[in-house]
């Protein structure tokens, strides 16, 4: 049929949109083809009802061609079709430049809710997703869909803020918060059919401990994990650890199939045991299908759909769907979260020294700023802490004339990065602004040359271990902290690690990350607040602390 349509569009275009006599050796010249191969084709489009071939008969008689359609409504239709089967692929590779604005028209009817014996729901994104390897992932978004995916041996529960049973049903540890029993559950499957065992849980925390990544660190205390039964995981520790149901309830930690995350495409299309399976990911779209034999109850929708919508007008008309707060006026029904965490700049100890670092943080101090950043101003890394106090003056800062800024591909981030720009530009300091793609960002390359960074962090539903987390993980600020900000810091959150009582826990995070914005560490800008729009038929909304949904809560009500 796409063919069929460039056939027409080629000819059409050709003959200008004219109908009347035609010769078939100068249709055949038209369409590029041989006169043989033109008659095959003018049969074609005829058979499609979209234009009449009439072969003149007898010596010197001309053809009578005429068309029915403009080639515009050809590809209208084919879109609104391609949109209807939810195959947004076709769609977004079949669209001429012309077509942009249409699609930017019609996709909106096609997204949300959607009439038909399945409860499927579709959503627009920005981008495409990432890699969804737990052990190697920790943006929101991908974090957010592996938790549709996979199961870990705990979960949190932000309603009753309770670590609950997930894949194992049962633990205990003893005195000294380094020997842990874990009992798992019956009966649980991964999406490809085969039984969850303990030798996934153990090659999974084997992995966790020892494949660099940003959560390396937070599992390197794992001494050894022994399975003296077929259901039974004995993990032993090298350090206390209160934390530890806590720490397998994070995304990272979710329990992956042995055999199958040593494969390349893992990430692309990965096997867990959670209560959505993903069965197409690619450049255009996410589908996320409820899995049938999910261990808990089945998820209330049939169906998950991302599309990703790559071109700029479109996207600006449909990213209030998921987005942040004051960005546009909301269209409809919305509910609002603030965000815990803060985007924060980071200065190299390398390339600025400490009262280069010193001037720049007063000078960028939210209070110092002539123009409203958007968002919450931010005194420190979460919104209850007051750790920077106002400067008595921002005197211009002493800095180099020329500095790098780096930062990765979110609006938010970009757009303050600018600001940040701007405000040195007015101490006199040229600076570049480079936005990395945030795989590349990750990667951390860059950052021996870089002068400054401007990254952020998000808490998960779970603030207690993500704040642990943030403050003892590798990514972030932490590779551009001074030795003895790093000592510091490790003291702290040995002590958050060894006790038991969460409420000390937070005196010893709020201790941390105040010595982490006294020592210039980093530089809190602003805390954000999201915003979700949503169909008046969905049933089951509530945004997680990283702006999502719960999938598997989500419903629609046909009589709404």
């Amino acid at each position: 049929m796409h063919k069929a349509r460039q056939y027409y569009q080629r000819l059409y275009h050709a003959r200008h949109g004219q109908s009347g006599p035609a010769r078939l050796e100068q249709v055949a010249e038209q369409l590029c083809c041989s006169p043989r191969h033109a008659r095959a084709v003018l049969a074609t489009l005829a058979a499609h009802g979209w234009l009449q071939w009439q072969a003149g008969r007898g010596r010197g008689q001309l053809s009578q061609l005429q068309f029915h359609t403009h080639p515009a409504t050809l590809e209208a239709d084919a879109l609104q079709q391609h949109l209807a089967r939810g195959d947004i692929e076709s769609a977004m590779q079949q669209l001429t430049p012309a077509s942009r604005q249409r699609l930017g028209e019609l996709l909106p009817a096609y997204l949300g809710v959607q009439p038909g014996s399945e409860q499927r729901l579709r959503i627009p994104f920005y981008r495409p997703l990432h890699s969804l390897d737990p052990v190697q992932i920790n943006r929101r978004t991908e974090c957010h869909l592996i938790r549709q995916l996979f199961d870990g041996l705990t979960c949190y529960q932000r309603d009753s803020n309770r670590i609950e049973p997930a894949l194992a049903h049962h633990w205990q540890h003893d005195a000294s918060l380094q020997q842990w029993r874990f009992v798992l559950r019956p009966g649980v499957l991964f999406h490809h059919g085969r039984p969850l065992e303990g030798e996934d849980v153990r090659q999974t925390l084997y992995r966790l401990r020892d494949e660099p990544g940003p959560f390396q660190r937070l599992f390197a205390h794992v001494q050894s994990v022994q399975l003296p039964a077929p259901r039974e995981v004995h993990i032993t520790l090298s350090q206390p650890d209160a934390l530890l149901p806590h720490r397998l309830a994070d995304h990272c930690a979710v329990i992956l199939p042995r055999e199958r995350w040593p494969q390349a495409d893992f990430g692309r299309l990965p096997s867990g045991t959670g209560p959505f399976r993903l069965s197409v990911n690619n450049a255009h779209r996410a589908t996320l299908r409820a899995f049938e034999r999910y261990w808990q109850a089945r998820p209330l929708l049939d169906e998950v759909d991302i599309w990703v919508v790559n071109d700029d007008a479109t996207r600006a008309r449909l990213d209030v769907r998921l987005g942040y707060h004051g960005a546009t006026p909301p269209q409809g029904q919305y509910t609002l979260q603030a965000e815990p965490g803060c985007s924060y700049v980071c200065a190299n100890p390398a390339r600025l020294d400490a009262s280069q670092r010193a001037a720049l943080a007063a000078w960028l101090h939210p209070a110092q700023w002539p123009a409203d950043l958007g968002g919450q101003r931010a005194l420190g890394m979460l919104a209850q802490w007051q750790h920077w106090p106002a400067p008595q003056a921002a005197a211009r800062p002493a800095l180099p004339s020329r500095l790098r800024l780096v930062t990765y591909k979110l609006a938010t981030h970009v757009g303050l990065a600018e600001h940040v720009c701007a405000r040195l530009a007015a101490a006199g300091c040229q600076v570049t602004l480079q936005v990395l793609d945030f795989p590349e960002f990750a990667a951390n390359h860059w950052r021996h040359s870089a002068d400054l960074m401007l990254t952020g962090e998000v808490l998960g539903d779970d603030l207690d271990y993500s704040c642990y987390q943030w403050l003892a993980g590798e990514s972030g600020f932490h590779p551009w902290l001074s030795d003895a900000t790093r000592h510091a810091l490790h003291t702290w959150v040995g002590r958050s690690q060894a006790e038991p009582d969460s409420a000390m826990r937070w005196q010893h995070y709020a201790a941390a990350a105040s010595l982490l914005v006294r020592e210039y560490a980093l530089i809190p800008l602003q805390h954000s607040t999201m915003r979700l729009e949503f169909d008046p038929q969905l049933r089951g909304i509530a945004l997680s602390q990283c702006g999502w949904m719960d999938f598997r809560q989500l419903w629609f009500d046909s009589a709404a």
